[in-house]
């Protein structure tokens, strides 16, 4: 089985012009992740677009080791508008189309990220199945001076000139969690607990260094916890697909 993809040029300017028009459409600018702090262009436009990136490569990593297509939005929804599909829109299996089994919500983290995090208030609002990691390896300066006037003057065209071409953007699986892992209902010992409002968090190896201040409530579990053998993947989709 396949863990790791590397994404395409072609792939960065689809998933960077998605998150240009979320940000011109006036979404909210709020991390639901983990930070809850308001953004600003250049780091909405990097996490919507690493976010879009981990949808590209899970897709790809269903092809590749499972022969399956997957449909992802890249539709912008005006106003409050939800879309209650989950990120995978529709699947192809031998063949046949159909809608995902289960719901998943695909979350993008850097490569060195410890933490899986889920924020308490989106898992109350958003009743997903399941939740899958990626770890996109974006580079931290993709967004240089020319590229960023670009994206805060809304000229999508000009963009596509500017970015420069990225070799490689690799990206790998790093495990996932069914929703009553989460909430500690189920046989598997993910090590989920909540993370109140203001708790540091520490590396788990070095509890001195603390690597953040929580400004919501989430749900986390170790990176390393995840679910991730080949036979917990091939579990998960017989769940997507309904086999």
């Amino acid at each position: 089985m396949r863990t790791s993809v590397y994404l395409t040029h072609d792939d960065y300017i689809r998933s960077i012009k998605f998150a240009m028009k979320l940000w011109y459409a006036g979404k909210p600018v709020g991390d639901w992740r983990s930070t809850g702090t308001r953004r600003g262009l250049g780091q909405y436009v990097t996490d919507h677009t690493q976010g879009k990136l981990a949808e590209i490569a899970f897709a790809k990593l269903l092809q590749e080791n499972w022969a399956i297509k997957a449909e992802l939005d890249f539709d912008i929804h005006p106003g409050t508008q939800t879309i209650d599909t989950g990120d995978l829109v529709a699947i192809e299996a031998s063949g046949v189309k159909m809608k995902p089994g289960i719901k998943v919500d695909i979350k993008a983290t850097k490569p060195t990220s410890l933490w899986a995090m889920v924020d308490l208030k989106e898992f109350s609002n958003r009743r997903y199945d399941a939740y899958i990691w990626i770890k996109v390896s974006l580079p931290l300066n993709h967004l240089a001076k020319p590229i960023f006037d670009a994206v805060r003057n809304g000229n999508l065209m000009e963009i596509e000139a500017k970015v420069p071409t990225l070799k490689e953007i690799k990206a790998e699986l790093a495990g996932f969690a069914y929703r009553e892992d989460i909430e500690g209902q189920g046989l598997f010992a993910g090590g989920w607990r909540k993370i109140q409002k203001g708790e540091t968090v520490c590396d788990p190896d070095r509890p001195k260094r603390q690597l953040f201040s929580a400004k919501t409530d989430n749900y986390a579990s170790l990176i390393k916890k995840l679910r991730k053998s080949e036979v917990e993947w091939q579990e998960l989709l017989h769940k997507i697909t309904g086999a």
